[in-house]
């Protein structure tokens, strides 16, 4: 992942960024608990798994570095931070 989207960084940087995207996504699951609280068990369930889902098949789908410039490291992060929502909202209360 560090080469296809962070190629212009060094290593140690890249590789910091690389995980910085993880953080963004594990930094979301209060918020998506928080979204998906009020939620029922099915219908919670349901929009969890789609949002994690279509989040995960566009990052699948993503252009790299080479292709798009800048936009590839932006739009995996957004991707990130929307799968981190639908993970958040799987997990039930926050509280």
């Amino acid at each position: 992942m560090t080469k296809l989207f962070f190629p212009s960084f060094e290593p140690l940087a890249s590789t910091l960024a690389a995980f910085g995207t993880y953080a963004v996504g594990f930094a979301t699951l209060p918020l998506g608990g928080i979204v998906f609280d009020h939620y029922g068990d099915k219908t919670r369930l349901i929009l969890a798994l789609l949002i994690m889902g279509v989040a995960t098949f566009l990052m699948g789908h993503l252009p790299i570095y080479n292709s798009i410039g800048v936009w590839a490291p932006i739009l995996l992060v957004v991707l990130r931070f929307i799968q981190g929502i639908g993970v958040g909202g799987e997990g039930g209360k926050v509280w």
